[in-house]
C-alpha cells in the first residue's frame, strides 16, 4: 500500500511539472496570441520559436493565415506565434498607443509558449512587419534577453531615437524596400509629435550597441537583396541592413532567408 501511495505521489508530482497543453488561440498575461505548428510535427520533438508581430490595423490571425509567413516558418521547423496588439496597434517607444506595456506582454507570451510547447531555446526569433517591425526594434533595444535573433521588416525606431540600448549586443537583420512611402528609410512626420525614425541612423545605434569595430561589406544576394553587413562586433554578433526594390511589402523569400540566417546565429 505504501509503495502504491508513493508511486501515486510521484505520478501527481510529475504531472504537475509537465508543460501546459498546446493551444491555437491562447491567452497570456495582458492579451491573446495565436499559434500554428509545422505540418507533420510529431507532438514531441523540439521546435524553434518565431514570434511574428503584425502591422498597424492588423491582427495576429492575419499573420497565421498568411501563407507567405506560415509556409517558410513551417519548412524551417518554427512554431509560428502571432500575438494581438491592443486596438490593432503596438505601444513601442514613440507610438501613439499607450494601451498596454507591450514589452511585458510579449515576454509573457514567450513564457507561456515555452510552458506549452517543447521550444528549442537556441532559436527564439522576434520578427515583425511595419509597426510590428518597430515593436521588434523596441524589444531588441530594451528586452533582448528572451530572444536569440531579430528579423524586423519595414519598420524601425520612432522619434525620439534612443540614446542607447540597455539590452546590449544583439543579432539583427532588417529588410526594407528602397521606395517605401509608408515607412520611408529616412523616416517621416505623421501627425502631432509622432515621427518615424531614420533607419540608417537607427543602425548607427545598433552598431554602437554591438560595439562593431570593423567596417561594413555590401553584397547583392541571389534573391535580389542588397545587404550591408557590419564586422568586428562584440561576441561575434551580426548586423545586416538589407534593401530591395519596391515599396512597403513583405516577401516570402525574405522571410525564408531571414529564418535561415537567424537559425545560423
Amino acid at each position: 500500500m505504501r509503495r502504491c501511495l508513493a508511486a501515486l505521489v510521484l505520478v501527481l508530482l510529475s504531472c504537475g511539472a509537465m508543460a501546459g497543453t498546446p493551444c491555437a488561440d491562447c491567452t497570456a498575461a495582458g492579451g491573446t496570441y495565436h499559434t500554428v505548428a509545422p505540418p507533420g510535427w510529431n507532438g514531441r520533438s523540439k521546435l524553434r520559436l518565431l514570434l511574428f508581430l503584425h502591422g498597424w490595423m492588423m491582427e495576429g490571425g492575419d499573420i497565421i493565415e498568411d501563407a507567405g509567413i506560415r509556409v517558410p516558418a513551417g519548412r524551417s521547423n518554427y512554431l509560428l506565434v502571432a500575438p494581438d496588439g491592443v486596438l490593432r496597434s503596438w505601444a513601442h517607444a514613440g507610438s501613439p498607443s499607450r494601451a498596454r506595456d507591450d514589452i511585458a506582454f510579449l515576454r509573457a507570451v514567450v513564457t507561456d509558449v515555452k510552458s506549452r510547447w517543447p521550444i528549442d531555446a537556441r532559436t527564439v526569433v522576434a520578427a515583425g512587419f511595419s509597426q510590428g517591425g518597430s515593436m521588434v526594434w523596441d524589444l531588441a533595444c530594451h528586452a533582448a534577453g528572451d530572444f536569440t535573433a531579430f528579423l524586423p521588416f519595414s519598420g524601425g525606431f520612432w522619434e525620439p531615437l534612443p540614446a542607447s540600448c540597455a539590452s546590449g549586443p544583439i543579432d539583427l537583420r532588417h529588410v526594407h524596400g528602397r521606395d517605401d512611402k509608408t515607412v520611408p528609410l529616412a523616416g517621416r512626420a505623421l501627425f502631432g509629435p509622432y515621427r518615424q525614425g531614420d533607419i540608417v541612423r537607427g543602425f548607427d545605434i545598433w552598431a554602437a550597441t554591438d560595439q562593431c569595430r570593423g567596417g561594413t561589406v555590401t553584397l547583392v544576394q541571389s534573391d535580389g537583396l542588397e545587404c550591408q553587413s557590419w564586422s568586428g562586433c562584440a561576441g561575434g554578433r551580426r548586423l545586416q541592413l538589407c534593401l530591395r526594390s519596391g515599396g512597403h511589402s513583405l516577401f516570402a523569400p525574405d522571410i525564408a532567408s531571414g529564418l535561415r540566417w537567424a537559425a545560423s546565429r
